[in-house]
């Protein structure tokens, strides 16, 4: 019997249901082993853990594991991967195996290689033919922020302790070298002949291991020859290093048409690593948090997932640097909190994160209201909420009778900014969930051109994500429209990939999200001719008028009183200014609706706070002079100006 190392990792939806374990669901799986083949979980993590046990084959091992798992959790989630290598020895590399396997999360493809590779490497060393794992070359798919110069870092230490290079004076190889290649030679980027220069040097005196490209300049498809061109003129030094190439993650097609041009010259082997679940995040995090001596309560564990989702919003995502920013700022507001609680001779808990340590973490009112009680607080919405109450009591009654198709909730909301299309989407996830339609209930705010990526078979991966965030809860894309006319000098093929993925999740997790589209009535009709399925799949249309010149001044008010004591004087003030705004004012397309009464309230207590501090005063009362200062300003003047004609005479 031999004795193996094994990890086991769980699908990401079984780990999202059993997150408030922080793992120890594991140890249950420990309890299913048979006694015979001495196994022992000690690594556990949210998405896999670390099992020592005896057997006769690896194969062995991968039944044995197989079966504690559905004997444990059959039919909740499933083992997605089981690596499994020798762990006989206390050698060096045994030791960096188990730390392969013990650091790395979210990217599958390079623990199967390593792990693969082991007797790979060792048969052929014994034959004399080590040179052939030197002549394999690597094309790594992934996305910024996601892991690559970690892969890379450790496929080097790899290597050199597997002895992959057993020349003279290869002990002083450094572990390897990262290039991107562009058109610049300054800002980071690497021109062509610069990275042939130092893999010739590199030949010459043996100086990395890994000497890896940042290929993604060649991604358009019109830079394939200059890329076959540059293979062209690496391939004769294959020898001397291992070579990776590295591409944002991108969909099948698109990353086959690369690796071909790749692979036409080198034997090659790709390796994908999908953009990070939510749960491979929420592990990064909490380990970052283990190492300073601390843990997160599970109760946070939402808090921190809805931090996540708030660093998305403006379509970027830097991965584990994201995950590690937000890790630090946890620390440090439950330092700055154990401070305070010292101060005021309170006993804090020294050991774990709570949510009284977080109080600031996400920036957001809480409201005890329902959302139906909040929805009927929105000024101007009666004719909307009716709309509303009307879905929601059709898919109820189509959920609780089985002849009834459920019908398709997804929605398209017109009308101009700031006419409350955001907070009524928002409110309308907390119904659905209250109501139980949606098993989340959650809010995921995007702009039309924040799911168009930047190369060529990108776009498709990076909208399934974003859709993939929001199962269980609303998707609401604005300025859906930008999908209509590309982004940012993108080909606007870019955005009708885009809606072609929208469109695919939109029927397939028709009874798990709602997908909601707004912007201008005109501009969205547009938008519904360019894919066909897209009208027939968001059936529901709620238009929203612009504000009437009282509605505006009551959001004033509302707002007003709602936070601050107030002269009457101002009231009146603010009542005679907004009935004086012209039609032609409030109905033109650059005028804000809300946003202008939130903006201009923003502005009169700002006006408020400055005059009180400048007079020693702690508490604000608002007064005519101060909603005066703050509507003379430029950004509420009437300065629409009108388009200049030109001809004779004029």
């Amino acid at each position: 019997m031999g004795k193996f190392l094994a990890r086991i990792g769980c699908d990401y939806g079984f780990a999202q249901e059993m997150l408030g374990e922080s793992g120890t669901f594991w140890k249950k799986l420990e309890a299913a082993l048979p006694l015979e083949c001495e196994g022992v979980i000690d690594t556990i993590r949210f998405t896999f853990a670390l099992v020592t046990l005896r057997a006769e084959t690896k194969a062995e091992c991968r039944r044995i594991l197989t079966e504690a798992w559905e004997q444990t959790y059959g039919g909740r989630g499933e083992l997605t991967n089981i690596f499994i290598t020798r762990y006989d020895d206390d050698t060096d590399f045994e030791k960096l195996m188990y730390a392969v396997y013990r650091a790395y999360y979210g990217i599958d493809d390079y623990i199967r290689l390593v792990t693969d590779l082991r007797d790979v490497i060792e048969l052929v060393r014994k034959n004399g033919a080590a040179d052939a794992v030197r002549k394999q070359s690597y094309l790594l798919a992934i996305d910024g922020g996601c892991g690559c110069t970690t892969i890379v870092r450790s496929f080097g230490d790899y290597l050199k302790r597997m002895k992959v290079y057993d020349e003279e004076g290869d002990e002083e190889r450094k572990y390897y070298i990262e290039l991107k290649i562009g058109s610049e030679t300054a800002g980071g980027f690497t021109d062509v002949n610069d990275a042939v220069g130092t893999v010739i040097g590199d030949a010459e005196k043996k100086s990395y291991g890994i000497i890896a490209f940042d290929i993604s300049y060649f991604l358009d498809g019109r830079k394939y020859d200059e890329l076959r061109s540059f293979i062209g003129r690496l391939s004769p030094y294959q020898e001397s290093s291992i070579f990776l190439f590295r591409i944002p993650f991108l969909e099948k097609k698109a990353l086959d048409e690369i690796s071909n041009v790749l692979s036409d010259q080198m034997l090659l082997k790709v390796l994908q690593v999908p953009p990070l679940d939510d749960a491979v995040l929420m592990e990064e995090i909490w380990n970052y948090i283990w190492n300073k001596n601390l843990s997160l309560d599970p109760a946070v564990y939402d808090l921190i997932r809805k931090k996540l989702h708030r660093e998305k919003m403006d379509g970027r995502s830097y991965g584990f640097k994201t995950a590690d920013k937000i890790a630090t700022e946890a620390v440090l507001l439950k330092a700055s909190h154990i401070i305070a609680q010292n101060a005021a001779g309170e006993e804090p808990d020294m050991r774990s994160i709570t949510l009284a340590d977080l109080e600031c973490f996400v920036d957001e009112e809480s409201s005890k209201l329902t959302g139906f009680e909040a929805l009927g607080e929105l000024i101007g919405m009666e004719t909307i909420i009716e709309k509303i109450k009307e879905i929601v009591a059709q898919v109820k009654l189509a959920i609780k009778n089985e002849r009834l198709d459920r019908p398709c909730i997804h929605m398209r909301f017109t009308g101009s900014p700031g006419t409350g299309k955001t907070t009524v989407a928002r409110l309308i996830g907390q119904i659905l969930r209250e109501e139980g339609v949606l098993r989340k209930g959650g809010f995921f705010e995007y702009e039309g051109r924040d799911l168009v990526a930047e190369y060529e078979g990108q776009t498709a991966v990076k909208t399934a994500s974003i859709c993939r965030d929001a199962y269980g809860s609303v998707l609401f894309i604005d300025e859906a429209y930008a999908l209509n006319e590309g982004s940012g000098g993108h080909n606007a093929d870019f955005g009708r990939e885009a809606l072609a993925t929208l469109v695919s999740e939109m029927e397939n997790h028709r009874d798990d999200m709602l997908v909601v589209m707004a912007g201008y009535e005109k501009d969205m009709d547009e938008l519904m001719k360019v894919n066909q399925g897209l009208r027939s799949r968001m059936p529901y249309l709620l238009h929203f008028p612009n504000y009437t010149k009282e509605q505006l001044f009551q959001i004033f008010m509302q707002m007003v009183k709602k936070h601050f004591d107030y002269e009457p004087e101002l009231e009146k003030q603010a009542h005679e200014f907004f009935l004086s705004l012209s039609d032609g004012y409030i109905e033109s397309r650059e005028f804000a609706n809300a946003r202008f009464s939130r903006n201009l309230y923003e502005r009169t207590w700002s006006k408020g706070a400055l005059r009180c501090s400048l007079s020693g005063k702690t508490d604000i009362v608002l007064t005519r002079e101060d909603f005066v200062a703050a509507s003379s300003e430029k950004e509420f003047s009437e300065r629409i100006e009108s388009k200049k004609t030109v001809g004779f005479g004029r």
